[in-house]
């Protein structure tokens, strides 16, 4: 039976390989910091130590910045590559929020957490963080922080963007410079420079706990060892001495005497079983496939589908975030698997088309979406390019740099042709076109009103659109015996129609098999 990479490193870590690694920023006093004699301590460093100990587990807290457990790009946070790849087992300290659930799993919370506003020294842009309106002011915030726009949308407040910092005195200094207004961040003890505003918000959805990678097992011995520490009364016993050490007040929780109801649901709750869990990715960028709400929940087709196939698979199965570039790298027409995939980060990307190219380096499941080609050219077509000939040589092409529409799909096709522009994007295709620089420009976008669709259908890809595993991978094994009882069902067909009424959008979905009737 074929062993995953992940379950290769899984089994790898035993009581006498490497700690599991938990890892801290280092400036977050009391949690994590460096005192004065250089050495690495703290609150987190305690906890991780304690928990570590009851649960016989050998661990290690040490320094790494923050982006190894968690970065925002293009306004989307996603996971580090520390935490993705296992260089890190876990983040202590991070939010339990609803967005990141998306990205991460984690422990039970073992502190509280809250938000707060900051502003230049006597707020001279009168910012009032209990006015629901916050689109008049720029907004900063940390990257990877939680304190984001589903935050805010979360907590009913409406604002225009966020400006991204990489740390608290970047943020600070874009405050005293004016660049930005306001500085929404975790309670950060004892800042220097800013004005805390009154009052304090939550974006977390039940405190803070050690951030871990999706399908992570630490969870399972972690949780146990910390309910043992806690309801022992030697968690709040450490809090006490921790305060007094470092000289600062903890966010800890409660007693379990005062404890509330959610929190004592929480701490005796049983364990989860054992399964191994299948990680798909996407970018949550492409709506309606993948998309984040306003709340900051992933949502979409896409994670639909991939919940009806698994569970007909019976599988435990969940979708995440993930740059395109952890899926697939490309040099010219060379495409590489993306680090992420290739290192077992997660076990599929969806939304690839299945072309000869990438079968050099990938597996791919059945198709379930279709796709086509086509070419447009300036309206009236006054050049009188015809596709369906086999010579474009009197013609200059273009294409999209990213695009799978390129010169090996024209060799397959058997067309003939000379000159081939490639460009960065649609629009400067769309304007090499529109200035006379080339003739016809061939691609897979449709609905470009701009031009003119020529009626001419091609595919330069093995039928659509897949879900594309690592070389080797058992995915598309069970994948397709599940999808194919999906799709001859009718059930398919019926789940995309469905869900184009739910979206408002025409899925391209495989036709029916023969015979199927609504």
């Amino acid at each position: 039976e074929k062993i995953s990479v992940s379950e290769l490193k899984s089994q790898g870590k035993s009581e006498s390989s490497r700690p599991y690694m938990f890892a801290v920023d280092g400036v977050r006093k009391p949690y994590n910091f460096i005192n004065k004699f250089g050495t690495l301590i703290g609150f987190d460093v305690e906890v991780v130590k304690q928990v570590c100990q009851i649960a016989g587990k050998k661990c290690a807290t040490i320094l790494l910045p923050f982006s190894d457990c968690s970065f925002t790009y293009k306004g989307i946070d996603y996971a580090g590559r520390g935490i993705a790849s296992e260089l890190i087992d876990g983040c202590p300290s991070y939010d339990i929020t609803i967005d990141r659930k998306n990205e991460f799993d984690f422990t039970l919370p073992y502190i509280e957490t809250r938000a707060i506003f900051s502003v230049a020294p006597g707020n001279p842009t009168d910012f009032d963080p209990d006015k629901s309106d916050f689109r008049d002011f720029k907004l900063v915030r940390l990257s990877g922080s939680s304190t984001n726009g589903p935050c805010l949308t979360r907590l009913d407040k409406q604002y225009s963007k966020f400006l991204i910092a990489d740390n608290y005195e970047q943020a600070k200094q874009m405050i005293l410079d004016g660049v930005a207004d306001v500085l929404f961040s975790g309670a950060k003890p004892k800042s220097q420079g800013l004005e805390t505003l009154p009052g304090a918000v939550h974006c977390d959805d039940s405190g803070a706990g050690v951030l871990l990678r999706k399908g992570s097992h630490i969870a399972r011995w972690w949780d146990p060892a910390f309910k043992k520490f806690y309801f022992s009364g030697e968690y709040n016993k450490l809090c006490w001495e921790a305060e007094r050490k470092y000289g600062e007040r903890l966010s800890c929780l409660p007693r379990p005497e005062e404890a509330n109801f959610r929190l004592l649901t929480q701490l005796t709750a049983s364990a989860q079983e054992d399964e191994y869990l299948w990680r798909f990715v996407v970018s949550g960028a492409i709506a309606p496939y993948s998309f984040l709400t306003k709340e900051g929940k992933l949502v979409g087709w896409t994670k639909d589908f991939i919940s009806e196939v698994c569970r007909i698979a019976k599988k435990k199965c969940v979708l995440m975030l993930a740059k395109v570039a952890e899926c697939t790298a490309r040099d010219g027409e060379i495409f590489y698997p993306g680090p992420g995939l290739q290192q077992g980060n997660f076990d599929a990307c969806t939304g690839y088309f299945n072309t000869y190219e990438r079968q050099n380096s990938f597996d791919f499941t059945d198709p379930y979406l279709v796709s086509d080609a086509s070419f447009y050219v300036l309206p009236g077509n006054p050049k009188k390019f015809d596709p369906s000939k086999g010579d474009y040589s009197k013609f200059v092409l273009v294409r999209a740099d990213t695009s799978i529409t390129n010169d090996h799909c024209l060799n397959r096709l058997g067309k003939k042709f000379g000159k081939l522009i490639t460009v960065k994007d649609m629009r400067a295709a769309i304007k090499t076109i529109k200035e006379g620089e080339a003739d016809a420009w061939f691609t897979k976008r449709k609905g470009v009103t701009e031009l003119e669709e020529l009626k001419e259908r091609f595919h330069c890809e093995n039928v659509g659109t897949s879900v594309m595993t690592r070389k080797g991978s058992d995915l598309p094994t069970w994948w397709n015996r599940a999808f194919r009882i999906f799709y001859a069902s009718g059930d398919f067909n019926r789940f995309c129609e469905r869900k184009g009424r739910e979206f408002d959008f025409d899925f391209p979905c495989v036709p029916p098999p023969k015979g199927w009737q609504e």
